[in-house]
């Protein structure tokens, strides 16, 4: 599957390399784990194998993460992130996992709690640029899916993008070559079909806080990495880092969901706080109009 990799700021034209889709089961990066993989409890057991499956796509582009590494997971979920970093530098980190859904940080909990040996702190908040409380929809049979920018109104929309990233998945292997050579009409009808789960949403009234706030209040003096992945809330979760506290921040990897009308702006913000910065693109991303960009200290 190939992928458009542009390095921000820098005028080069896009590459094209393979890289692990987003919204469907692929090929992923190497990642090597020193202990190994912790089974998790979970809400929805095929959850917790596809977020296994995006791990590996986030330690490219020079991100790195060594023994002693403070870690910040925003948008954790039930903890797969967290998890593989813990596994990756063998229980030698600290983690700082926000997860505002009440069922899902329950179960975050829980993990933290019998499988990370005190290293992994559960918030149960989300960030955002100020102090305030939203409506969060849930959606219990595909909790990844769950969002502050989702509703009854835009769910339908959302279901019609999400099948069409998937439908890209499968037609380029993701599932094997028997479904590769179904035609394209006749998976996105069956597509469509399974994600009328997304139709049934929650509603929860949750917290969310300022990252500067936060870091305030933890005791936090470093942040060897910052992963955001909070389904269309990425710059208000930017937005909530007060000057005062970028320097302390190492990298970070961020999931930008509206991908062409919000990557220039999330590109720009870490560029203007020092960061190099790249973008990576699939060809299932931008069927889902989703892209990641990773930003280093030069």
């Amino acid at each position: 599957m190939s992928a458009d990799v542009t390095p921000c700021g820098s005028g080069a034209r896009p590459k094209r390399r393979v890289r692990a889709g987003l919204l469907a089961p692929t090929l992923v990066h190497p990642f090597v784990m020193a202990m190994r993989a912790i089974e998790l409890h979970s809400i929805n057991r095929w959850e917790a194998s596809f977020l296994r499956e995006e791990v590996g796509g986030y330690f490219t582009h020079g991100i790195e993460c060594t023994p002693g590494a403070t870690v910040l997971d925003v948008g954790a979920n039930i903890g797969v992130f967290s998890a593989a970093v813990y596994e990756r530098l063998d229980g030698d980190v600290r983690i700082y996992a926000f997860e505002p859904m009440p069922p899902l940080h329950a179960t975050l909990e829980r993990n933290a709690r019998e499988f990370f040996n005190g290293r992994l702190t559960a918030l149960p908040y989300g960030l955002a640029s100020h102090d305030d409380e939203l409506d969060f929809s849930y959606i219990p049979a595909a909790t990844i899916f769950s969002s502050s920018s989702r509703d009854q109104g835009n769910i339908e929309d959302e279901r019609r993008r999400v099948t069409a990233s998937v439908v890209e998945g499968i037609r380029q292997g993701g599932l094997g070559p028997v479904l590769r050579r179904v035609p394209a009409r006749v998976l996105t009808l069956l597509i469509s079909r399974k994600l009328r789960v997304l139709r049934h949403l929650e509603t929860h009234r949750v917290k969310v806080r300022p990252l500067s706030s936060v870091l305030d209040e933890q005791g936090i003096d470093h942040i060897d990495l910052l992963k955001v992945d909070v389904e269309g809330a990425e710059l208000e979760v930017l937005r909530g880092i007060e000057e005062r506290h970028w320097p302390l921040v190492r990298q970070a990897v961020v999931e930008v969901e509206g991908w062409q009308q919000n990557r220039d702006t999330v590109c720009e913000v870490l560029l203007t706080h020092g960061f190099k910065v790249s973008t990576e693109q699939n060809s299932v991303q931008r069927a889902g109009d989703i892209g990641m960009v990773f930003a280093v200290r030069p």
